[in-house]
């Protein structure tokens, strides 16, 4: 048992080195490092730097990682190295002894390329640009857009100026994305790319759809001398992105019977309660479908052959995205109610077409087929099924009732309430017409902000009633969601924000400059960092969902009663 606990300890422990730069000018300097995790390191043996002058280290830096419960420990050597000459240079390996074994960190190579005056000069010395995963693309197909930031120097500042309003797609942002600067070369410059923001885009028409420029003022510090002092000051750069075009295209057709209308990759699982049942039974079938792709697009299958069964229509008990550092992943549950017709012995193998984008042909998945049989039933049924709709009643003629005495007549129809009722109703009608239409004109007249402003807190509290349920199932990852949501889309709706301004620092600038108190704004920063904690570092902890919850309700309240319109 020791021994296998101690393969466990050595399995844990690595030592790694990198350089930042993969390509760099010889009058540029590269950092080195040195990572041994979970573990402390002696007789540490340090590459020689004969190609490079060492111009800072080694410095030492020690932390630690909590990561879904579990925590990493590590300790960093680095250094500040510059290059003697040109080519490809190589720092070589690095030992170290730790829980007494030696581990061993490979070389690292980094091209070191020539200084050129005039591409210098040509090359601008910051920029934005829009990097796109792909250029075509099929109506609903995902494409990923990040925003990177090339900048010679370090920028201090960064303020949005300018964003596209991305007419013809469905963004939705994304957080889990690298946004670690990285030394790169473009142009013959040095550039340090940062990516700003990451977008999920899904083109929603055909056509040459265009991505308007960004522009952005970022600002950097400089120094101005004169004959007696130098003087620090912060010089505001604009930088832009170009235009960029996707070209979209339909999907093709001929497309085939039962299309689910998705469009990306996607997996299915299917789940039934039974498979032996009476007529006087219904049968519950769970579909979920997962993958890359906009799952609102998803429409439900038929699960079963419509002549053997009674198919009600489907409940929709999950539609979420989850992100993930590879694009947006979309989930759909839909949960079906059928009941046989007759008894039998049938075959349930629900089937999901989709397009798939990286073969380009529908596809046709089948994720499990069940057999199920079927016996008669006492006529009595054990099932309660919501149909939203009201079934016609049989016509049925009754007897006319016998005839007492002569008729008589009525002679004076004014003195007859029918009467009155039958001259005053147009009248009726036609002034309510009027007023109805009078006030569908204000309605459609008004602004459509003000509308989504006045709105916003009923469509948060609705929203926050999905988040109480999953708070009582004790759910917290989907409640962590619905609060998110919940928030956010309040957000967005009280103050006209674009889906990509939908960021915790911007949120901050948009409450503070609306009159909100530095407490509201900073409660809500940390409850979108609670929610982030949740859902994207696994700290998603049920203790606290009730006070999560109280928090949420509270700040809406609290924002509509400082901000009233």
């Amino acid at each position: 048992m020791s021994g296998l606990l101690l393969a466990q300890q050595h399995q844990d422990i690595t030592f790694t080195a990198e350089l930042s730069k993969e390509r760099m000018l010889k009058n540029s300097t590269v950092e080195y490092n040195l990572t041994l995790r979970n573990a402390q390191g002696e007789q540490l043996t340090p590459p020689e730097f004969k190609d490079f002058e060492v111009l800072q280290g080694p410095n030492r830096s020690i932390g630690t990682t909590i990561v879904n419960g579990v925590a990493t420990s590590q300790m960093t050597l680095s250094w500040m190295l510059q290059p003697k000459r040109t080519g490809t240079l190589t720092v070589g390996a690095a030992t170290v002894r730790a829980a007494g074994r030696t581990y061993r960190a490979n070389s690292k190579s980094v091209e070191v390329l020539e200084v050129d005056d005039n591409a210098l000069t040509a090359a601008p010395e910051n920029f934005l640009r829009v990097e796109v995963s792909t250029d075509r693309a099929y109506v609903g197909q995902q494409i990923i857009l990040n925003l990177n930031l090339y900048a010679s120097v370090n920028p201090i500042s960064r303020n949005m100026v300018r964003e596209p309003d991305l007419d013809g797609f469905f963004a939705r942002p994304r957080r889990r994305f690298d946004a670690s600067p990285v030394g790169v070369m473009e142009g013959g410059r040095e550039y340090q790319r940062r990516t700003l923001a990451s977008l999920a885009l899904f083109p929603i028409k055909s056509g040459r759809l265009l991505i308007d420029p960004y522009r952005m003022v970022i600002g950097a510090v400089r120094l101005r001398t004169n004959s007696s002092f130098t003087r620090r000051y912060t010089e505001q750069i604009p930088v832009n992105s170009d235009t960029v075009y996707i070209d979209v295209q339909e999907l093709p057709q001929p497309r085939p019977a039962g299309f689910s209308g998705g469009v990306g990759t996607y997996t299915a699982n299917v789940q039934i309660d039974r498979d032996r049942m009476t007529t006087d039974d219904a049968l519950k079938v769970v579909l979920q479908v997962v993958g890359q792709g906009d799952v609102q697009r998803l429409e439900a299958p038929t699960p079963v052959d419509e002549a053997d069964w009674n198919i009600y229509d489907p409940q929709v008990t999950q539609e979420e995205f989850l992100d993930s550092p590879s694009g947006m992943f979309g989930r759909k549950t839909f949960e079906y109610q059928l009941v046989p017709k007759r008894e039998g012995n049938y075959t349930v193998a629900p089937t999901v077409t989709y397009f798939n984008t990286d073969s380009q042909q529908y596809v046709s998945l089948v994720p499990e087929s069940f057999e199920v049989v079927v016996t008669g039933g006492s006529g009595q049924k054990t099932y309660t099924i919501d149909t939203a709709t009201t079934a016609e009643e049989a016509l049925t003629l009754l007897p006319a009732p016998p005839v007492t005495g002569r008729p008589r007549i009525e002679r004076n129809l004014a003195a007859r309430p029918l009467y009155w009722a039958l001259v005053l109703l147009p009248l009726l009608l036609g002034g309510g017409l009027i007023s109805w239409t009078r006030y569908r004109q204000q309605r459609d007249a008004r602004d459509p902000a003000l509308v989504l402003r006045e709105r916003a807190g009923k469509v948060a509290a609705a929203r926050l009633k999905d988040a109480r349920v999953h708070l009582q199932q004790v759910e917290p990852r989907q409640f962590y969601d619905a609060v998110e949501g919940a928030l956010l889309t309040y957000l967005r709706d009280r103050f006209s924000l674009r889906v990509a301004d939908l960021s915790r620092s911007n949120i901050q600038q948009v409450l503070t400059g609306a009159g909100a108190h530095s407490g509201l704004t900073d409660r809500y920063d940390r409850l979108l960092g609670r929610c982030e904690m949740a859902l994207y570092a696994g700290q998603d902890s049920a203790a606290d969902l009730g006070e999560t919850y109280a928090t949420a309700v509270d700040l809406i309240t609290e924002t509509e009663r400082q901000l009233r319109p």
